[in-house]
C-alpha cells in the first residue's frame, strides 16, 4: 500500500512539474546575454520598488528608442530625444510619460512586458518596464 501511494505521489509529481516550470518555479536564464544596441546610451534606471541602477549600452528590447501607442497609431521616440520617461499604471494599462530634451512631454502606452536592458560596472541587467519607475537618460556614452 506504502508502495502504490508512493508512486501515485511521484506520477502527480512528474506530471505537474510541466506546469510549474512554465510558472516560473524552478529557477530561469538570467540576464547571461542582452541585446547589443546600435547607439550606447547611459541612463540611471529607477525600479517601483526606489532601486536605482546606472547602466550603459541601455536599450528597450535591443532597441535605442522607446516604442509605445498614440492613439491609433504607434510612436517610436529615439533616445537621443529622451531626457526622462516616467512609467506608470494607469486602469490596467502601462503609461509612459516623456520628457524630450526640448521641455516638451510626450505621453503614450507602452507594453508592459517588453525588456529594458543594459550593463552595470558588475555585470549585465534586464528589467520588464512593468517594473520601471522612472528612466533618466544621460546622454550618449562616448
Amino acid at each position: 500500500m506504502a508502495h502504490k501511494m508512493r508512486l501515485l505521489a511521484l506520477a502527480c509529481l512528474l506530471l505537474s512539474l510541466p506546469l510549474l516550470l512554465a510558472m516560473g518555479i524552478g529557477g530561469g536564464e538570467g540576464p547571461t546575454s542582452i541585446p547589443e544596441p546600435r547607439s550606447n546610451y547611459l541612463v540611471v534606471l529607477t525600479d517601483v520598488q526606489g532601486t536605482q541602477v546606472t547602466l550603459k549600452e541601455f536599450s528597450i528590447e535591443g532597441q535605442d528608442f522607446v516604442l509605445g501607442r498614440l492613439g491609433q497609431g504607434e510612436l517610436a521616440v529615439p533616445l537621443n530625444k529622451v531626457r526622462l520617461v516616467e512609467l506608470r499604471k494607469v486602469q490596467g494599462k502601462l503609461s509612459a510619460s516623456l520628457t524630450l530634451t526640448d521641455g516638451k512631454r510626450v505621453q503614450m502606452e507602452v507594453k508592459p512586458q517588453l525588456l529594458a536592458t543594459g550593463k552595470t560596472d558588475y555585470g549585465n541587467f534586464r528589467i520588464r518596464l512593468e517594473e520601471v519607475g522612472r528612466i533618466e537618460v544621460k546622454g550618449p556614452v562616448k
